[in-house]
């Protein structure tokens, strides 16, 4: 069977896909800084929970993770709405042949979250439930295999016919070589992201308690993160050779703004890097910021290569509807406004506790 006749019809837009392609990229890549905040967190929390019982820097970081948590999974609502409306064709199909694994990313996340609250409220007085934090990383790290199974898999229309040979909704991509590097990908950002947020809370949590204490938990942050950038180059670097020929190729030469895109990534990699080793923490937030917009910049254009050649977002028609979608962006703003709020105020509850 024809992969293109397994695709089904697209809905209409109401805008044009340009509107909705930059929101998508925007909302992501503060989804995913969210995501990697916590993910990081959990894993630098895992393992300073072993070699310290009593740690203060740990005992800062829970009480952080669960608000943003669950400010991540919200935040989250908004990519996925657009990434359904312009790639829903692609993206429902995936999710249904992959479903007994996609609908149990629900449970996983009701597990991390828990799971984070009972190491808030236990770490330093019963050692026993330490344990929950590895729970919570576990689960964390199985919601992003799935989630990265399923963006690849919408990906590829040519292995859907693999449904028919086992129609139980427990299909998965892990033939796909771009699986293991794009998964690492958000693995070893988050771990990077860990040690930073590690520096920030040394910076400006605990100073006012022990500066030598301090200074030494910031320095170890921005070490953790440098590093994990480092070895998120590599990471990033065999994702792309991992992609399929035609699309490595737009990004080698092959298309002058594929091409600009990738060096201008790497500058910003490069500038980021620079920040971190000179030990310039607003400057490596800052920089941090703008590579994962970049980078979500070129995950898109990905995306639309590797389903260009089944009609992409070329094929969909736009039926304009301008009042829903300028409603929606005024709600977005006053959300970013009131979770903004929320964290001043979270922040303000946790300073003087």
């Amino acid at each position: 069977m024809q992969a293109a006749a397994l695709i089904p019809a697209p809905d209409a837009l109401p805008v044009a896909a340009g509107w909705l392609e930059g929101l998508l990229i925007l909302t992501f890549a503060l989804h995913i800084l969210l995501i990697n905040t916590v993910l990081g967190g959990a894993v630098v929390c895992s393992v300073r929970s072993v070699v310290s019982k009593n740690s203060l820097a740990v005992t800062y970081m829970s009480k952080a993770l669960p608000s943003l948590f669950a400010f991540a999974v919200n935040l989250g609502v908004a990519p996925l709405l657009f990434i359904q409306a312009l790639y829903g064709q692609y993206l429902y199909t995936s999710s249904v042949l992959m479903a007994a694994y996609w609908l149990s990313v629900i449970f996983l996340a009701i597990i991390a979250y828990y799971a984070l609250y009972v190491f808030t409220g236990r770490y330093g007085t019963h050692t026993k439930f330490s344990f929950s934090i590895f729970i919570s990383m576990a689960a964390l790290l199985c919601v992003g295999l799935i989630m990265t199974n399923n963006m690849t898999l919408m990906l590829r229309p040519d292995v859907w016919s693999a449904y028919f040979a086992s129609p139980d909704g427990t299909l998965l991509n892990f033939d796909d070589p771009t699986v293991p590097m794009r998964y690492l990908h958000v693995v070893v950002a988050s771990i990077a992201v860990g040690g930073l947020v590690l520096a920030v809370i040394a910076r400006y949590r605990m100073r006012g308690e022990s500066k030598e204490m301090a200074f030494r938990e910031e320095q170890l942050g921005i070490t953790i993160f440098f590093c994990g950038t480092l070895v998120q180059l590599v990471v990033g670097l065999a994702l792309l050779f991992s992609l399929p020929e035609p699309v490595r190729a737009l990004f080698v030469g092959g298309s002058e703004f594929y091409t600009g895109a990738f060096l201008i990534g790497m500058a910003f990699v490069a500038m980021l890097l620079f920040q971190a080793a000179t030990r310039r923490l607003t400057g490596t937030i800052v920089m941090l910021v703008g590579t994962v917009l970049v980078m979500a910049g070129m995950r898109a254009l990905v995306r639309k290569a590797m389903l260009d050649p089944y009609g992409g977002v070329a094929a969909i028609p736009v039926q304009p509807e301008y009042s829903p979608f300028i409603m929606f962006i005024i709600a977005l703003m006053l959300g970013l406004v009131a979770i903004g709020y929320m964290i001043k105020l979270a922040m303000r509850s946790s300073e003087e506790a």
